[in-house]
């Protein structure tokens, strides 16, 4: 019934329809400052209509403005965050803060020596406008990699810490006196109160690293900028029971820590794993280790959890694929097992970066990391969606997700003049996901009291273009303005009434 709603609503209220239009250089006549890159769709998705929306935050030396973005799977841009969020941005996605769908990343700097940023965590809410900046707790410094929110009230996010160490037990020498530390913190998000703090030193052996000191000039611990990184921690997830999942990158190793005294409970992998690996296989480097309650058989004495495996950092390689992996672990039988294996697309490893996200109807939504490249799969682990970011871009982390953004800003309307009675109308709403079409009216003066309807377009695509050959020549004086209508055929927002320029084009 509601598909047959909107389909008579929009018969009844287009009288011209509009095509997607932007210009060679991907800028929008609408939106000049706006410069998304582009998404090179080698597999479409079949649900490129729908409201489930990609999220990533590309960056590379090739890119104008990189920063957070969501787009259709179809690869059309639906809100570029340039100036929401500032610095280097990552791992930026939807997720639920005190009950209510927010946005979230991570703003700051990024070392890219160790792949470690410096700054903070920012929520928006579905107008884009600011809800909370999380900041660590206990005077630290939160890193890039993990904001998980745990029931809506609490965050689990990485510390980066460099600390002055005597590190010849490692190998090191009276000048090599730096070492770059494993934190991590459960804060409440609203007041900034540190539930648990956990520090790697207290726990783990640096010997047990497989980056060992100053195997690169970025680990070499002569200076606090380049000191030995030797644990790497990438993500961190809760269980029921309070327990945390950690991921350390450069042990290849998840630990299960007590969430009440720090002590690791058992580890996957690494120099000394609790669980042999059923089926002869293997991992390492691995990120985003999430817990799978959902996957458990109920009375059996086991835990599921999913992860993203690097297989490979450039040095070491375990496998010469990347892949997304659900693994069970045994605990009678002290083995870890695959479930699942989603093996990635055109032979990609990545060397650094990447997620897993598993859906729950069974999809699973794969970001390749360094190689810059998503992945649908489907329940049945087919290719369903298959993209590259261009412009050599890539993204620490994407996801996909259902999204309803209602935008403060106003719509933006270009009017450009092809002949003397011919306008083309440009009009974009960035962030908008509820508009259906637009209407364009045209004024004989500034303001929109003298309004003449002189058009509705449906809706298609991020600008819409219309154009309109006018009965009589037009004044210089001729105003224009756009109205966004949404599926009820409600007055969304207007845009501001706006004058009309000759159309010279756009060097690019």
């Amino acid at each position: 019934m509601a598909t047959f709603k909107k389909a008579k609503f929009l018969a009844a209220f287009i009288l011209s329809s509009a095509l997607p239009h932007t210009l060679a250089d991907n800028q929008y006549r609408s939106r000049p400052d706006l410069a998304p890159p582009r998404l090179n769709i080698t597999i479409p998705s079949p649900t490129s209509n729908s409201t489930e929306y990609v999220f990533i935050a590309p960056y590379s030396g090739d890119l104008e403005k990189a920063g957070p973005y969501v787009y259709r799977k179809d690869g059309d841009l639906v809100w570029a965050g340039t100036g929401y969020y500032s610095g280097f941005v990552g791992n930026f996605h939807v997720t639920k803060y005190q009950g209510k769908d927010v946005l979230q990343a991570f703003q700051g700097t990024i070392d890219s020596s160790h792949g470690e940023g410096f700054g903070q965590h920012v929520l928006l809410d579905q107008s884009y406008q600011h809800v909370v900046t999380s900041l660590a707790g206990n005077h630290r410094v939160s890193s890039i990699h993990e904001f998980n929110v745990v029931d809506g009230k609490s965050a689990l996010i990485e510390i980066f810490g460099t600390v002055p160490a005597n590190l010849t037990a490692y190998g090191g020498n009276s000048s090599q006196t730096w070492l770059g530390n494993g934190i991590f913190q459960e804060v409440d998000i609203s007041t900034g109160e540190l539930l648990f703090e956990w520090n790697a030193l207290n726990h783990l052996d640096p010997a047990d690293s497989l980056v060992p000191l100053a195997s690169t000039a970025a680990n070499n611990a002569l200076t606090s900028a380049s000191a030995w990184d030797y644990l790497h921690i990438n993500s961190i997830d809760k269980d029921e029971e309070g327990n945390y999942l950690v991921s350390a990158r450069h042990f290849s190793t998840i630990y299960k820590i007590n969430g009440t005294d720090g002590s690791i409970i058992w580890q996957l992998g690494g120099r000394k794993p609790s669980f042999s690996l059923s089926g002869n296989w293997s991992f390492g480097f691995q990120h985003h280790a999430r817990w799978r309650p959902e996957l458990v058989k109920p009375g059996s004495n086991t835990e599921v959890i999913s992860f993203f495996d690097n297989s490979g950092n450039g040095a070491i390689t375990y496998n010469d694929v990347s892949s997304a992996l659900v693994v069970e672990i045994n605990y009678t039988a002290k083995t870890a097992s695959i479930r699942r294996k989603l093996s990635a697309p055109y032979g990609l490893q990545a060397k650094s970066q990447g997620n897993a996200q598993l859906l729950p109807d069974g999809r699973v939504f794969v970001n390749w990391g360094s190689e810059g490249a998503l992945t649908e799969f489907s329940a049945d682990d087919k290719i369903a969606f298959h993209a590259f970011i261009e412009q050599d871009a890539v993204s620490y982390r994407g996801f996909v997700g259902n999204w309803t953004g209602l935008p403060v800003e106003t719509p933006a309307l270009v009017a450009l003049r092809e002949g003397p009675n011919k306008m083309k109308l440009y009009v974009s709403w960035n962030g908008d996901t509820e508009a259906v079409a637009w209407r364009f009216f045209y004024s004989r003066s500034k303001g929109p009291s003298q309004k003449v309807l002189v058009g509705q377009a449906e809706k298609r695509s991020f600008e819409t273009v219309f154009t309109w050959d006018a009965p009589r020549v037009l004044s210089s004086n001729a105003r224009f303005f756009a109205q966004a209508v949404g599926w009820d055929g409600a007055l969304l927002s207007q845009s501001a009434v706006v004058g009309s320029s000759v159309d010279v084009g756009v060097v690019g």
